[in-house]
This record gives structure tokens, C-alpha cells and sequence, in this order.
């Protein structure tokens, strides 16, 4: 165990602070379209969400590609409600959050993510607007797990190596951060999660 207490602790999003279930986006899209089930997942899940997420392409254009593929019906406020409204907190884990904000360390958003899923969980979660550092992957135009994306947070943090504790539900993830030093928390069980943090950050 390392002897450092970390001075910024590091959230992935998705499967960390908040669940959410595509399928359930998948399934409301595919009764307004043409495209079955199916169609719609593999539409979805093709390299247009990687380039959408990595900033490539706008939301205007993510929604176009997917309405032609799919021979959407609804318009562009239906598409947008459909791929936000898929969000549910998850609330030990903000319980940790919010322990970390009142011992007074640092906090820091990581997320591979887009513009239509950020712009929901400003106006629907109070405890976005609380992080102290915000990187996006469509904002700084990369994904993790590459490593350039990681020293954006070094630097807009001002802290690297076991400085840094980072939490994430992805392996491939959290074997990055491992490679640049960081404290890791590979997510798979809210109450491991919390308690290996509590640990290593003393609250």
C-alpha cells in the first residue's frame, strides 16, 4: 500500500457515480424507426459513437447518421430526450462523493462521454456542478484508455503520480492510470470501491 495520500481523487462517470442502460434508449428509439432492435444497437454501437464521443462529429451530426441509418420518425428533441433520459444515481458511491468534497480534497470528472449525456446530468444532478476539474473526452477530443488524454488531468489538476487517485469501471482504463503511477480503484462492487478509498484517503 502506498504511503501517499492521494491530493485529488479522479471520477470516471458512467458506472461510478451515476448506472445507466443504452437499451433503454435503444429499445424507445427502434419503436419510433424503421430499424429493428437489433439494427439500432449495431447503428449505435458502431464507430460513430467513438467518433461523436472523441469530439469528431457534433450532435447534429450524430443524430443525422443515426436518423437516416435507422429511418428515425421523431425529431431532433425526441432523439436528444431518448439518449439522455437513461441515468440513475448511484447512491453509495455519491455518498462517497460528497465525503470526499467535505474533507476537502480535490475532485476531478474523467469520462469517455458526449454532449447530450453532459448537458442531462447538469441540469438533472446538483453534484456535477461540485467537481473542482471537468475532462471530457469530447471536449479534449480523445478517449481514454490513450494515455494523452490522461495527462490532460495531470495537467489541469497540477498533480501526477501517486498524487492522483483515480477510480473507473473499465480494466483497460484503469491499467493506464497504473502505468503513469496514479492510485488506482478498479470499480466492480460499490462497497469494495468505498471502502478501499477510505482507506487509502483516510476519511
Amino acid at each position: 500500500m502506498s504511503l501517499i495520500i492521494p491530493e485529488v481523487v479522479v471520477f470516471d462517470l458512467g458506472k461510478v457515480l451515476l448506472d445507466f442502460n443504452y437499451d433503454i434508449a435503444i429499445r424507445r428509439f427502434a419503436e419510433r424507426s424503421e430499424a429493428g432492435i437489433d439494427e439500432v444497437r449495431k447503428l449505435i454501437n458502431s464507430s460513430v459513437q467513438y467518433d461523436y464521443e472523441s469530439g469528431k462529429i457534433t450532435t447534429d451530426e450524430f443524430f443525422a447518421y443515426v436518423k437516416n441509418g435507422a429511418g428515425f420518425q421523431g425529431d431532433r428533441s425526441d432523439f436528444i430526450h431518448f439518449f439522455s433520459d437513461i441515468f440513475s444515481p448511484m447512491e453509495m458511491m455519491l455518498n462517497l462523493f460528497n465525503r470526499v468534497k467535505k474533507a476537502g480534497i480535490p475532485t476531478c470528472v474523467f469520462s469517455n462521454t458526449n454532449e447530450i449525456a453532459i448537458q442531462y446530468i447538469s441540469e438533472r444532478y446538483p453534484f456535477y456542478s461540485c467537481f473542482d476539474f471537468y475532462v471530457l473526452s469530447y471536449k479534449e477530443k480523445g478517449l481514454k484508455p490513450d494515455e494523452t488524454i490522461y495527462r490532460v488531468v495531470e495537467k489541469k489538476t497540477i498533480k501526477s503520480g501517486e498524487s492522483i487517485l483515480y477510480i473507473d469501471d473499465r480494466p483497460e482504463n484503469i491499467e493506464t492510470g497504473k502505468r503513469l503511477g496514479w492510485q488506482t480503484i478498479l470499480q466492480d462492487d460499490e462497497l469494495c470501491s468505498i471502502s478501499k478509498a477510505e482507506m487509502l484517503l483516510g476519511i
